[in-house]
């Protein structure tokens, strides 16, 4: 379930208790900002430290529901995926809405949704180094 912001119902908010992430065809990402609505996840952080580091772009900026859907229509959004705690990284192929549906990216997960799922996977279950210190390991 999208949800879009209180005031003018138009910009995305959060997919049920998770953040969302935009990936567009000159690698940027864009994830709507933090304005007392949004969780501050920790996920969420990860996702745009890891996305920096391997040189894409990162920005929080407001994203319509209208731009998504026009944005995916021209292809010029890839990728959308949501992130959280429990779910990691989670791509996102399509949107159904009361007056249709589209797809993102022909609906397939994409390249940059699971090189940072499988990024920060690897550093959770240490088969990667953890040059944050995210994760504590109790034996």
């Amino acid at each position: 379930m999208v949800f879009l912001d209180a005031v003018e119902r138009r910009y995305v908010d959060e997919l049920g208790g998770m953040n969302v992430f935009f990936v567009y065809d000159d690698g940027s990402i864009v994830t709507p900002p933090l304005g007392g609505t949004i969780l501050p996840g920790i996920t969420r952080d990860a996702i745009l430290t890891l996305a920096a580091e391997v040189g894409h772009e990162v920005r929080e900026a407001p994203v319509s529901f209208a731009d998504w859907q026009a944005d995916a229509a021209s292809g010029r959004l890839r990728e959308v995926f949501a992130c959280g705690t429990a779910a990691v990284v989670t791509p996102i192929g399509g949107v159904r809405f009361p007056e249709g549906e589209f797809l993102i990216g022909g609906g397939e997960p994409g390249q940059v949704t699971m090189a940072l799922r499988q990024k920060l996977v690897d550093i959770q279950r240490g088969r990667a180094e953890d040059p944050h210190g995210w994760v504590t390991r109790v034996i």
